[in-house]
């Protein structure tokens, strides 16, 4: 089978890492995949924030853990690893990239989720995993997020929406089950 083909068909999430921080040789390649990811007209309407301090993610997951305990209808799941101290939307990944639209561009959002997956394929044909996530922004939006955006350098007036998750999985993941019944022809 062509090499691009199987790392499509057997690359899946992974929610559980190893601390081992991941080379930066292999996140500038990794980002560089989401940089040549296709988008609308070519206009790349995107910015990438490469976070490698497991701090910042911490504080990004902690942000969140507040938002879901005040919200009614958090899930018991979710409201339970908030209240244990568990909450972390990126699972324990070393590093993650966060993706944020260009302000008013239409299709900025696909673009992203382009460049997101890119990369995604990326990491797994280096031996790491991923978890795509959009789970993170719910902190950084609005005031309330203007400071944590402000210090992660995500430009002015960019909305984050999505991230990917990036380490050395600490578990390995099963494999996809078939995909079927999703697809009609017009011949």
């Amino acid at each position: 089978m062509n090499q691009v083909i199987e790392t499509i068909l057997t690359r899946r999430a992974v929610r559980k890492y190893e601390k081992t921080p991941v080379p930066r040789e292999l996140l500038e390649q990794i980002v560089d995949c989401g940089r040549y990811a296709p988008s609308a007209l070519g206009l790349q309407t995107w910015h990438f924030t490469v976070v490698t301090d497991r701090k910042m993610l911490d504080r990004i997951s902690a942000a969140n853990a507040k938002l879901a305990l005040a919200d009614p209808h958090t899930p018991p799941v979710l409201r339970e690893e908030a209240e244990s101290g568990r909450f972390d939307n990126f699972r324990g990944a070393p590093c993650a990239v966060l993706m944020s639209g260009e302000p008013g561009r239409q299709f900025a959002d696909v673009d992203c989720a382009n460049a997101v997956e890119n990369m995604a394929l990326a990491a797994e044909s280096l031996g790491l995993n991923t978890c795509y996530l959009a789970s993170f922004v719910f902190c950084l939006l609005g005031e309330q997020g203007a400071q944590l955006r402000k210090d992660l350098g995500i430009p002015e007036g960019y909305t984050p929406n999505l991230a990917l998750a990036i380490g050395y999985g600490a578990d390995a993941p099963t494999p996809a089950p078939r995909r079927e019944g999703c697809v009609n022809w017009v011949e």
